[in-house]
């Protein structure tokens, strides 16, 4: 699979932003505006998926993360 460095850095920051805590303002925000927050960045996700043209993992975006194989230029 052949994935940008663009392309997988939006998908790192999808998955931080997916995580419970942010999606949720750290338990902030209302049971259904947590739901409506998160199901709007899986629909982004999704269509990042049909762009690069496969199914990717939340986890192996963190994977890509913790071995070095997103560029720097997400720091």
């Amino acid at each position: 699979m052949n994935i940008s460095n663009s392309d997988k850095i939006e998908f790192l920051n999808l998955a931080n932003y997916m995580s419970p805590e942010n999606v949720s303002c750290d338990g902030e925000l209302s049971r259904t505006e947590t739901n409506r927050r998160y199901s709007k960045l899986q629909t982004q996700w999704r269509k990042l998926e049909k762009k690069v043209g496969c199914r990717v993992e939340e986890d192996e975006v963190w994977d890509w993360y913790k071995e070095g194989d997103i560029n720097e230029m997400y720091s």
